[in-house]
């Protein structure tokens, strides 16, 4: 009885712990961009297959440095970069960064705070805001 037990408990863990992919900043940053600043406003990004094809629509955890956008409505974005030198000081670009978006109010973070976060990956594919998208982002314990 405790054999068999402990094999569901096995079986339980392994499922759990490949329920989400983990996702690289190296990956994302195959992710280049022609710029259509003069045109209309954005940056229009070409996502390599293998982000479009493995990972686009998939739960992924990633880690990165919590950087607050408006901290009052509770809208983050996770970085590979410090604050100091993450895409919006102009120091990398946009394929460092993904919005966060919480399905649960998940409190406050100290900037720069690095965390595993996990959530469902959404690829910018217009162009008009940030490229990579997390959505029902929670910690990842």
């Amino acid at each position: 009885m405790l054999k068999k037990i402990l094999i569901v408990s096995l079986i339980g863990i392994l499922n759990f712990s490949f329920d989400q992919k983990p996702l690289v900043w190296e990956i994302l940053g195959l992710t280049t961009y022609t710029n259509s600043m003069e045109q209309d406003g954005s940056l229009k990004p070409n996502f390599p297959p293998i982000l479009v094809s493995k990972y686009e629509g998939e739960e992924v955890t990633i880690s990165g440095y919590v950087v607050p956008i408006d901290v009052a409505a509770n809208k983050y974005a996770l970085s590979k970069n410090p604050f100091s030198s993450c895409f919006f000081c102009g120091n990398a670009g946009p394929e460092t960064v993904i919005e966060l978006k919480f399905d649960k109010d998940p409190g406050r973070f100290v900037t720069d705070e690095y965390l595993m976060i996990k959530g469902i990956l959404q690829l910018n594919h217009l162009g008009n805001g940030l490229f990579f998208t997390l959505k029902n982002a929670a910690l990842h314990a």
